[in-house]
């Protein structure tokens, strides 16, 4: 049974977050949830500070979301965040829901994400069993697609631009911010009159400062509003990101 309570992190939704439809962009919902799982971790441990000691680190590996309602400028979100109970082996489950305002119901995102744990001095994956988090919930959070998936073989995957990594891109660990990959994705899509219903990334290798990145992309041809991403490294052609994303009409 869960016995800590969901993390909780509100904030508004501020002009330089919306789009010309004054809808905040799916990047900065996810921005909100990462927020607040280091705010969590800072609350209750282990912090930034004492990771960095130790040299270890969580690194985002999937993240699969839902959009269900749009969130306008100006509004208040509620972003709540856990650990789950049901991490194991070298994945760390943690989940988010997004709430517009004080509503219980009017959802602007859920998440299902899974962490590496990584002791970057010693270049090492660690186990759940190598850090107590007590407050870890036996809660889940299912989502329209899937976690892990596959881009089909047979898909044309076409270039469509590229992107070189800079400052305003990186962050701690100086590479692109994962939430960067989701405005990537929304340059090259038409998303003119569409948003973003659902999005499911596999992040294989970081981007860091000054590396130029791919963008290739196909839409699936047998499910609507279905399009796959692949973005690779031009420096060794290492695949770095794959991504599911699915548009709907606003």
């Amino acid at each position: 049974m869960s016995i800590f309570p969901r993390f909780t992190y509100e904030g508004d939704v501020m002009v330089h977050m919306s789009d010309a439809g004054r809808i905040c962009r799916a990047a900065d919902l996810m921005r909100f949830m990462q927020e607040s799982a280091t705010r969590q971790l800072e609350a209750l441990g282990p912090n930034l500070d004492t990771l960095l000691s130790l040299g270890r680190a969580f690194i985002l590996s999937r993240i699969s979301i839902d959009f269900p309602t749009p969130v306008h400028t100006f509004e208040t979100v509620r972003c709540t965040t856990w650990p789950c109970s049901s991490s194991r082996g070298a994945a760390f489950d943690r989940h988010f829901e997004i709430f517009c305002g004080d509503s219980d119901t009017r959802i602007a995102a859920r998440a299902a994400s899974q962490w590496a744990f990584l002791d970057y001095k010693n270049q090492r994956l660690l186990r759940v069993e190598d850090i107590d988090i007590p407050f870890a919930r036996d809660e889940t959070m299912t989502t329209s697609l899937p976690l892990r998936f596959r881009i089909p073989k047979d898909a044309p995957l076409i270039p469509v631009g590229e992107k070189t990594v800079r400052y305003s891109d990186i962050d701690t660990n100086r590479h692109l911010n994962n939430t960067h990959y989701c405005d990537l994705y929304c340059d090259h899509l038409p998303i003119e009159g569409k948003r973003i219903a659902a999005l499911s990334i596999a992040f294989q290798k970081e981007a860091p400062l000054g590396e130029t990145i791919s963008v290739l992309r196909t839409e699936a041809p047998d499910e609507n509003g279905i399009y796959y991403f692949r973005t690779v490294r031009q420096s060794d052609g290492t695949v770095n990101t794959e991504a599911m994303v699915r548009l709907t009409e606003l």
